[in-house]
């Protein structure tokens, strides 16, 4: 899975807000029949999946968010997904996103399915449980990318305990970069306030986050100037890479910088999670 910076999350009874040439701005859009769908009216979701038409829209990337296969919505989710041989409105899914799963059986499960279609979409793991922050590691050894899903973590619990959060998002950044998968960061409810948005981007970021749910469109652009790697950074670590091959000691200390095998190696893997076409 490629690195996405933003990622714009559209219920997907909304559907048709998206469809039309010019409306989509994020790196990805997610089709969401999870939590932003309404258990009564998952089927109507559904019906509108495979009855869209999305080849005008434009779309850089197509996600799909399923409930999960231990309910009947997930079942159906999946059931609807193979019929649909994992394209919808004539664009093929490139990820499903799959929530509220405990460790790397449950993986192996939605692989096993997808893996039935023409071209198997990618799959990118919530860890939005308990069970899945202990069992990070392995979830991302599975996987093609990490999410990470704050909210319905905390209501797991009596209290929003803040030092645990932080344990489990740095498990899943350390986990994602163990396994070269792309970590995202949760959404922020924050619709108004972008200096929150833009904080909580650069903190994810610092973090190790790669890229950031967006539950709205006005999101999209702060999260995109926090995780978009341009041109400049990939062109440094480039540099990195061919000064360092140039340098017959295996060692160089410059004006500006320390050319060393930990700081190749960290310029190595950006390239390969930013611009695996030259990796």
């Amino acid at each position: 899975m490629r690195s996405y910076a933003s990622l714009l999350y559209t219920p997907a009874l909304r559907l048709a807000s998206v469809a039309e040439p010019g409306r989509m701005h994020a790196d990805m859009l997610v089709l969401d029949l999870e939590d932003s769908t309404h258990p009564a009216r998952k089927a109507e979701a559904r019906a509108l999946l495979a009855g869209a038409d999305l080849t005008r829209a434009g779309l850089p990337a197509l996600g799909l968010r399923v409930n999960s296969i231990a309910t009947p919505d997930g079942l159906e989710d999946m059931r609807t997904l193979l019929e649909l041989d994992a394209v919808i409105g004539g664009v093929p899914i490139d990820v499903v996103f799959i929530p509220k799963i405990a460790g790397p059986g449950d993986v192996a499960i939605y692989r096993s399915l997808l893996g039935l279609t023409s071209n198997a979409p990618q799959i990118c793991s919530f860890i939005e449980t308990v069970d899945s922050v202990e069992n990070a590691f392995a979830i991302a050894e599975v996987s093609d990318g990490l999410c990470f899903g704050q909210a319905d973590l905390t209501a797991e619990m009596y209290a929003e305990n803040a030092a645990y959060l932080e344990y489990a998002r740095a498990r899943l950044c350390v986990a994602a970069a163990r396994y070269r998968v792309p970590a995202i960061d949760t959404n922020s409810f924050e619709l108004h306030d972008l200096d929150v948005v833009a904080a909580s981007c650069r903190a994810a970021r610092e973090a190790g986050f790669t890229g950031k749910a967006a539950i709205h469109p006005r999101q999209v652009p702060v999260i995109a100037e926090a995780f978009t790697v341009g041109a400049d950074e990939l062109a440094e670590y480039r540099r990195v890479v061919a000064d360092y091959d140039a340098t017959p000691s295996g060692f160089a200390v410059e004006k500006d910088r320390v050319l060393a095998p930990p700081f190749v190696l960290r310029a190595r893997r950006m390239l390969a999670l930013h611009a695996p076409a030259e990796a």
